[in-house]
Protein backbone atom coordinates (compact mmCIF):
# COMPACT_ATOMS: atom_id res chain seq x y z
CA UNK A 1 0.00 0.00 0.00
CA UNK A 2 2.02 2.88 -1.31
CA UNK A 3 1.38 6.37 -0.01
CA UNK A 4 2.84 9.80 -0.46
CA UNK A 5 2.87 12.82 1.80
CA UNK A 6 1.68 16.27 0.84
CA UNK A 7 0.51 19.41 2.59
CA UNK A 8 -3.17 20.11 3.10
CA UNK A 9 -5.01 22.35 0.62
CA UNK A 10 -8.19 24.35 1.25
CA UNK A 11 -10.09 22.19 -1.22
CA UNK A 12 -9.31 19.15 0.95
CA UNK A 13 -11.86 20.17 3.58
CA UNK A 14 -14.76 18.09 2.27
CA UNK A 15 -12.60 15.07 1.27
CA UNK A 16 -11.19 15.02 4.82
CA UNK A 17 -14.70 15.34 6.26
CA UNK A 18 -15.80 12.38 4.14
CA UNK A 19 -12.70 10.41 5.17
CA UNK A 20 -13.51 10.97 8.84
CA UNK A 21 -17.14 9.93 8.38
CA UNK A 22 -16.20 6.80 6.42
CA UNK A 23 -13.65 5.67 9.01
CA UNK A 24 -15.33 6.72 12.25
CA UNK A 25 -16.76 3.24 12.90
CA UNK A 26 -13.85 1.37 11.31
CA UNK A 27 -12.37 0.72 14.75
CA UNK A 28 -13.87 -0.94 17.83
CA UNK A 29 -14.02 2.49 19.45
CA UNK A 30 -13.28 5.77 17.65
CA UNK A 31 -9.62 6.73 17.16
CA UNK A 32 -10.32 9.59 14.73
CA UNK A 33 -12.18 12.85 15.03
CA UNK A 34 -15.82 12.98 14.09
CA UNK A 35 -17.05 15.46 11.50
CA UNK A 36 -18.02 17.90 14.26
CA UNK A 37 -14.53 18.62 15.48
CA UNK A 38 -13.25 19.01 11.92
CA UNK A 39 -15.97 21.57 11.13
CA UNK A 40 -15.54 23.36 14.43
CA UNK A 41 -11.74 23.63 14.27
CA UNK A 42 -11.77 25.30 10.85
CA UNK A 43 -14.96 27.32 10.98
CA UNK A 44 -15.04 28.49 14.60
CA UNK A 45 -11.88 27.86 16.61
CA UNK A 46 -9.47 29.30 14.05
CA UNK A 47 -11.43 32.46 13.19
CA UNK A 48 -12.47 33.00 16.81
CA UNK A 49 -8.98 32.75 18.29
CA UNK A 50 -7.37 34.49 15.34
CA UNK A 51 -9.26 37.66 16.15
CA UNK A 52 -6.72 38.19 18.95
CA UNK A 53 -3.82 37.71 16.56
CA UNK A 54 -1.38 34.95 15.61
CA UNK A 55 1.62 36.06 17.66
CA UNK A 56 3.10 34.66 20.87
CA UNK A 57 0.95 36.99 22.98
CA UNK A 58 -2.76 37.60 22.52
CA UNK A 59 -3.83 41.12 21.70
CA UNK A 60 -6.03 42.97 24.19
CA UNK A 61 -8.73 43.92 21.71
CA UNK A 62 -10.04 41.57 19.03
CA UNK A 63 -9.92 42.41 15.35
CA UNK A 64 -13.58 42.75 14.40
CA UNK A 65 -12.82 42.54 10.68
CA UNK A 66 -12.08 39.25 8.96
CA UNK A 67 -8.36 39.85 8.34
CA UNK A 68 -6.71 38.36 11.43
CA UNK A 69 -9.31 35.60 11.70
CA UNK A 70 -8.59 34.46 8.16
CA UNK A 71 -4.86 34.67 8.84
CA UNK A 72 -5.44 32.13 11.62
CA UNK A 73 -7.41 29.91 9.25
CA UNK A 74 -4.47 29.94 6.82
CA UNK A 75 -2.07 29.16 9.66
CA UNK A 76 -4.25 26.21 10.69
CA UNK A 77 -4.48 24.91 7.12
CA UNK A 78 -0.76 25.27 6.43
CA UNK A 79 0.12 23.17 9.48
CA UNK A 80 -1.80 20.06 8.35
CA UNK A 81 -0.04 17.09 6.82
CA UNK A 82 -1.85 14.60 4.56
CA UNK A 83 -0.98 11.09 3.35
CA UNK A 84 -2.72 9.85 0.21
CA UNK A 85 -2.79 6.42 -1.41
CA UNK A 86 -2.14 5.50 -5.05
CA UNK A 87 -5.67 6.63 -5.94
CA UNK A 88 -5.04 10.03 -4.30
CA UNK A 89 -7.54 9.15 -1.58
CA UNK A 90 -6.75 10.22 1.98
CA UNK A 91 -5.13 7.52 4.10
CA UNK A 92 -4.19 9.68 7.07
CA UNK A 93 -3.57 13.19 8.31
CA UNK A 94 -2.12 15.09 11.24
CA UNK A 95 -3.92 18.26 12.27
CA UNK A 96 -4.22 20.69 15.17
CA UNK A 97 -7.28 21.82 17.05
CA UNK A 98 -6.90 25.30 18.57
CA UNK A 99 -3.88 26.64 16.72
CA UNK A 100 -2.56 30.12 17.41
CA UNK A 101 0.82 30.53 19.17
CA UNK A 102 -0.55 32.37 22.22
CA UNK A 103 -3.13 29.69 23.05
CA UNK A 104 -2.35 26.95 25.64
CA UNK A 105 -3.42 24.27 23.13
CA UNK A 106 -0.65 25.25 20.69
CA UNK A 107 1.55 22.17 20.30
CA UNK A 108 -1.28 19.62 20.30
CA UNK A 109 -1.45 17.21 17.37
CA UNK A 110 -4.24 14.83 16.40
CA UNK A 111 -3.61 11.79 14.21
CA UNK A 112 -6.35 10.51 11.90
CA UNK A 113 -6.00 7.30 9.87
CA UNK A 114 -7.62 4.46 8.00
CA UNK A 115 -7.38 1.12 9.84
CA UNK A 116 -5.28 -0.52 7.14
CA UNK A 117 -2.63 2.22 7.22
CA UNK A 118 -1.32 1.95 10.76
CA UNK A 119 2.20 1.64 9.35
CA UNK A 120 1.98 5.41 8.75
CA UNK A 121 1.88 6.19 12.47
CA UNK A 122 5.68 6.52 12.82
CA UNK A 123 5.81 9.10 10.01
CA UNK A 124 2.74 10.85 11.38
CA UNK A 125 4.29 11.16 14.82
CA UNK A 126 7.52 12.46 13.29
CA UNK A 127 5.54 15.09 11.40
CA UNK A 128 3.70 16.03 14.61
CA UNK A 129 7.01 16.53 16.41
CA UNK A 130 8.37 18.70 13.61
CA UNK A 131 5.25 20.82 13.25
CA UNK A 132 3.37 21.05 16.53
CA UNK A 133 5.50 22.27 19.41
CA UNK A 134 4.21 24.43 22.25
CA UNK A 135 6.32 25.36 25.29
CA UNK A 136 8.96 22.90 24.12
CA UNK A 137 6.72 19.83 23.87
CA UNK A 138 4.44 18.01 21.44
CA UNK A 139 1.21 16.60 22.87
CA UNK A 140 -1.01 13.89 21.45
CA UNK A 141 -4.14 12.22 22.88
CA UNK A 142 -4.76 8.49 22.82
CA UNK A 143 -7.69 6.36 23.97
CA UNK A 144 -6.72 3.27 25.96
CA UNK A 145 -8.16 0.99 23.25
CA UNK A 146 -5.77 2.34 20.58
CA UNK A 147 -2.89 -0.07 21.07
CA UNK A 148 -1.29 0.71 17.71
CA UNK A 149 -0.87 4.41 18.49
CA UNK A 150 0.23 3.68 22.06
CA UNK A 151 2.97 1.39 20.72
CA UNK A 152 4.09 3.86 18.05
CA UNK A 153 4.17 6.72 20.56
CA UNK A 154 6.21 4.64 23.02
CA UNK A 155 8.76 3.81 20.33
CA UNK A 156 9.21 7.50 19.55
CA UNK A 157 9.78 8.38 23.20
CA UNK A 158 6.41 9.90 24.08
CA UNK A 159 5.49 9.57 27.75
CA UNK A 160 1.93 9.05 28.97
CA UNK A 161 0.51 11.13 31.82
CA UNK A 162 -0.36 9.13 34.93
CA UNK A 163 -4.03 10.12 34.91
CA UNK A 164 -6.50 10.43 32.01
CA UNK A 165 -7.29 13.96 30.93
CA UNK A 166 -10.61 13.17 29.22
CA UNK A 167 -13.22 10.49 28.85
CA UNK A 168 -15.27 9.58 25.81
CA UNK A 169 -18.85 9.78 27.05
CA UNK A 170 -22.10 8.64 25.42
CA UNK A 171 -25.78 9.40 25.80
CA UNK A 172 -28.31 6.84 24.56
CA UNK A 173 -30.85 8.79 22.51
CA UNK A 174 -33.60 6.19 22.71
CA UNK A 175 -35.26 7.86 25.68
CA UNK A 176 -34.52 11.58 26.12
CA UNK A 177 -36.57 13.29 28.87
CA UNK A 178 -39.28 15.79 28.09
CA UNK A 179 -38.62 19.54 28.59
CA UNK A 180 -38.79 20.96 32.09
CA UNK A 181 -38.38 24.69 31.58
CA UNK A 182 -39.68 27.13 34.21
CA UNK A 183 -42.60 29.34 33.25
CA UNK A 184 -41.51 32.25 31.09
CA UNK A 185 -38.53 30.43 29.53
CA UNK A 186 -38.49 28.95 26.05
CA UNK A 187 -36.23 27.25 23.54
CA UNK A 188 -35.23 29.02 20.38
CA UNK A 189 -32.78 28.34 17.57
CA UNK A 190 -30.72 30.57 15.32
CA UNK A 191 -33.05 29.51 12.50
CA UNK A 192 -35.78 31.51 14.23
CA UNK A 193 -33.77 34.56 15.28
CA UNK A 194 -30.18 34.79 14.07
CA UNK A 195 -29.10 37.39 16.65
CA UNK A 196 -25.31 36.97 16.65
CA UNK A 197 -24.78 39.70 19.23
CA UNK A 198 -26.87 37.84 21.78
CA UNK A 199 -25.26 34.56 20.73
CA UNK A 200 -21.72 35.80 21.32
CA UNK A 201 -22.80 37.35 24.62
CA UNK A 202 -24.26 34.15 26.12
CA UNK A 203 -21.21 32.18 24.97
CA UNK A 204 -18.78 34.66 26.50
CA UNK A 205 -20.59 35.04 29.80
CA UNK A 206 -21.11 31.28 30.11
CA UNK A 207 -17.35 30.79 30.08
CA UNK A 208 -16.77 33.53 32.68
CA UNK A 209 -15.63 36.22 30.26
CA UNK A 210 -17.29 39.35 31.59
CA UNK A 211 -15.51 41.75 29.20
CA UNK A 212 -17.18 41.91 25.76
CA UNK A 213 -13.71 42.23 24.27
CA UNK A 214 -13.19 38.59 25.28
CA UNK A 215 -16.30 37.28 23.53
CA UNK A 216 -16.19 35.61 20.09
CA UNK A 217 -16.54 38.14 17.31
CA UNK A 218 -19.59 38.34 15.09
CA UNK A 219 -17.39 37.28 12.17
CA UNK A 220 -16.41 34.05 13.94
CA UNK A 221 -20.10 33.16 14.21
CA UNK A 222 -20.66 34.07 10.59
CA UNK A 223 -17.85 31.67 9.70
CA UNK A 224 -19.34 28.96 11.92
CA UNK A 225 -22.61 29.27 10.05
CA UNK A 226 -20.74 28.67 6.79
CA UNK A 227 -19.51 25.26 8.00
CA UNK A 228 -20.86 22.50 5.73
CA UNK A 229 -22.41 20.51 8.58
CA UNK A 230 -23.68 23.42 10.69
CA UNK A 231 -27.46 23.77 11.03
CA UNK A 232 -29.13 26.85 12.46
CA UNK A 233 -32.02 24.76 13.76
CA UNK A 234 -29.56 22.83 15.94
CA UNK A 235 -27.90 25.98 17.32
CA UNK A 236 -30.18 26.17 20.33
CA UNK A 237 -30.57 28.71 23.12
CA UNK A 238 -32.81 29.10 26.14
CA UNK A 239 -34.49 32.51 26.19
CA UNK A 240 -35.38 33.99 29.56
CA UNK A 241 -38.46 36.09 30.44
CA UNK A 242 -36.54 39.29 29.61
CA UNK A 243 -35.63 38.06 26.13
CA UNK A 244 -31.96 37.44 26.97
CA UNK A 245 -30.27 34.15 26.18
CA UNK A 246 -29.41 32.19 29.34
CA UNK A 247 -28.02 28.95 27.86
CA UNK A 248 -26.67 27.72 24.55
CA UNK A 249 -25.34 24.73 22.65
CA UNK A 250 -24.74 23.63 19.06
CA UNK A 251 -25.98 20.25 17.89
CA UNK A 252 -24.24 18.38 15.06
CA UNK A 253 -25.33 15.17 13.36
CA UNK A 254 -23.45 12.55 11.38
CA UNK A 255 -26.38 10.77 9.74
CA UNK A 256 -24.17 8.12 8.13
CA UNK A 257 -22.89 6.93 11.53
CA UNK A 258 -26.07 7.92 13.43
CA UNK A 259 -24.07 9.85 16.02
CA UNK A 260 -24.43 13.38 17.31
CA UNK A 261 -22.49 15.88 19.38
CA UNK A 262 -23.65 18.85 21.41
CA UNK A 263 -20.75 21.14 22.07
CA UNK A 264 -19.93 23.55 23.48
CA UNK A 265 -22.55 23.98 26.21
CA UNK A 266 -22.88 27.20 28.15
CA UNK A 267 -25.36 28.43 30.77
CA UNK A 268 -25.85 31.46 32.97
CA UNK A 269 -28.48 29.99 35.30
CA UNK A 270 -28.53 26.79 37.31
CA UNK A 271 -30.32 23.98 35.51
CA UNK A 272 -30.46 25.74 32.14
CA UNK A 273 -27.39 23.90 30.85
CA UNK A 274 -29.14 20.57 31.31
CA UNK A 275 -32.29 21.88 29.66
CA UNK A 276 -30.52 23.20 26.57
CA UNK A 277 -28.59 19.92 26.23
CA UNK A 278 -31.78 17.86 26.49
CA UNK A 279 -33.46 20.01 23.86
CA UNK A 280 -30.46 19.54 21.60
CA UNK A 281 -30.56 15.79 22.19
CA UNK A 282 -34.25 15.66 21.32
CA UNK A 283 -33.57 17.49 18.07
CA UNK A 284 -30.67 15.30 16.95
CA UNK A 285 -32.60 12.15 17.88
CA UNK A 286 -35.47 13.32 15.68
CA UNK A 287 -33.00 13.50 12.79
CA UNK A 288 -31.95 9.86 13.20
CA UNK A 289 -29.01 9.97 15.60
CA UNK A 290 -28.91 7.02 17.99
CA UNK A 291 -26.15 8.13 20.35
CA UNK A 292 -24.56 11.43 21.36
CA UNK A 293 -20.87 11.58 22.26
CA UNK A 294 -18.53 14.07 23.86
CA UNK A 295 -14.91 13.98 25.01
CA UNK A 296 -14.75 15.75 28.35
CA UNK A 297 -13.45 15.68 31.90
CA UNK A 298 -16.50 17.44 33.32
CA UNK A 299 -18.57 15.61 35.94
CA UNK A 300 -21.51 17.64 34.61
CA UNK A 301 -22.03 15.27 31.68
CA UNK A 302 -22.29 12.24 33.95
CA UNK A 303 -24.77 14.05 36.18
CA UNK A 304 -27.14 14.67 33.25
CA UNK A 305 -26.93 11.09 31.99
CA UNK A 306 -23.85 10.58 29.83
CA UNK A 307 -21.93 7.33 30.45
CA UNK A 308 -18.15 6.96 30.35
CA UNK A 309 -16.96 4.63 27.58
CA UNK A 310 -13.17 4.86 27.77
CA UNK A 311 -10.44 7.16 29.12
CA UNK A 312 -8.18 9.32 26.95
CA UNK A 313 -4.61 10.05 28.00
CA UNK A 314 -2.23 12.80 27.03
CA UNK A 315 1.18 11.69 25.72
CA UNK A 316 4.03 14.21 25.72
CA UNK A 317 7.41 14.37 23.96
CA UNK A 318 9.96 17.12 24.51
CA UNK A 319 11.18 18.82 21.36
Amino acid sequence: METRFRKYRSEDFLPVRDFLVANYRAFEYPVNWDLVRWNYARYFCAPMLGAWGCDETAEVFPDTTRRKSMEAVRLWEESIGVWVDEKEEIAGLVCPDEYVPWHPAFGQAFLQRRPDYEHLLADMLAYAQQTFVGEGVTRIYVGTHDGALEAAATRRGFLRDEQPCLYCMEYDLSNVPEPDLPQGYRFQSMAEDNDLQKRRKVFGLSFKHMDPNEWPTVFSYEELQRAPDYRKDLDVVVVGPDGEYVACTVGWVDIYNKIATLEPVGALQLGMGREVVMEGLRRVAALGAEVARVDSDLKYYEVIGYKKKFPIYRWVKKA
